[in-house]
């Protein structure tokens, strides 16, 4: 048998947590985890600039270049440095999490970087959505009949002129917190390590995202209601503020990915026609107000959390927040790589379910 038939014939089993941030891919592969992380910016253009340059001036590391991916004959940049090309989409209501030319650009770029254009894949996949979307019985089942209706089938797409095929099998909807949980939980086969008493007693996941904010909890085996919730209270509110005070003070409209990214910087600075100006100020004062919301949020449903034996942080926002997080929740724990657990914790779960 071939390499290629081999392909051909195995069926692989991956997360796929969408976020408004960034859209994460993960595979529970034989030769370990592959997790791809590709920010949630799509847009309409080109990166090809013709002989356009400045030869050697200047020149430094090359930025990364978005993706160009194709298919029913139209193409989009989907990734990094989207905004340097072209205006980006902006789209932030929950229908963008089950069709749409950027989830589905988005999607075939992630498979791309997941799992390349070698073979003709056969992939089941484990979606995670949040709490809100799946509280929601009706939008629930609206939600995965949107999905099933075109991710099942086979795909054919190019990113960056590379063809690939591959066919999707199945796929199921999970609350992306609960892919923390399993993260913290489950090992890459899908077991349990965590002990019975663990598995019985209460743990609380909290995840901060760019437009969401999940609360999680799970005791013997089953989602506690009360304590569960959801609200778009995440990481957006902080960019939304920054762009606002960027525009008041130096008359620069950034997008909100923008903002986002410029947040993260260790001394975020921005080019403005009276100079290079600091803005770690108006960061940190965007960071703190979104630190407030999301900490009223968490105590209103919470209170002191000290109910529950285990309570675990997760998400990019969850990574950004982690010192005021932990002020208010010491006994609380930001998982290692926060901004991907929830996909890894999903592959892990795919790789228990599928099989």
């Amino acid at each position: 048998m071939t390499k290629t038939e081999e392909l051909v014939q195995a069926e692989i089993d991956i997360s796929i947590d969408p976020g408004f941030g960034s859209f994460k891919s993960v595979w529970v592969s034989p030769e370990g985890l592959r997790v791809v992380v590709i920010p949630s910016v799509v847009g309409v253009g080109q990166t090809d600039l013709g002989l356009l340059s400045l030869g050697e001036l200047g020149r430094r590391r090359r930025k990364a270049i978005p993706d160009r991916v194709a298919y029913d004959g139209v193409s989009y940049l989907v990734g990094e440095n989207v905004a340097r090309f072209t205006r980006s989409v902006q789209r932030m209501d929950f229908l963008r999490l089950s069709d749409g030319p950027e989830l589905r650009a988005l999607l075939y770029a992630a498979l791309y970087r997941l799992l390349g254009d070698e073979g003709e894949h056969r992939v089941n996949a484990m979606v995670g959505l949040p709490v809100e979307v799946l509280a929601d019985r009706e939008q629930a089942k609206a939600t995965l009949r949107a999905l099933r209706s075109w991710v099942i089938g086979e795909h054919q797409f190019t990113v960056n002129d590379a063809a690939v095929t591959l066919s999707v099998n199945d796929i199921r909807l999970m609350a992306q917190p609960a892919g923390a949980f399993f993260a913290w939980g489950l090992n890459d086969q899908g077991k349990w390590i965590r002990g019975k008493s663990n598995l019985k007693a209460p743990v609380a996941v909290c995840d901060v995202g760019f437009n969401t904010l999940d609360l999680f909890v799970v005791e013997g085996g089953e989602p506690v209601a009360r304590f569960t919730g959801g609200d778009t209270a995440g990481m957006r509110r902080a960019a939304e503020l920054l762009t606002a005070s960027v525009r008041g003070e130096h008359g620069i409209e950034l997008s909100l990915h923008e903002a986002d990214a410029l947040m993260r910087q260790r001394q975020p600075r921005l080019y403005t026609s009276q100079g290079e100006a600091n803005v770690r100020p108006l960061a940190v004062q965007a960071q703190d107000t979104a630190a407030a919301g999301v900490v009223t949020f968490i105590e209103r449903r919470w209170g002191n959390g000290k109910q529950f034996a285990h309570l675990l942080f997760t998400g990019g926002g969850a990574a950004a927040l982690e010192k005021r997080l932990l002020q208010q929740y010491p006994h609380g724990v930001v998982l290692p790589d926060a901004v991907t657990a929830n996909a890894v914790g999903l592959a892990r779960y795919a790789a228990r379910v599928f099989k």
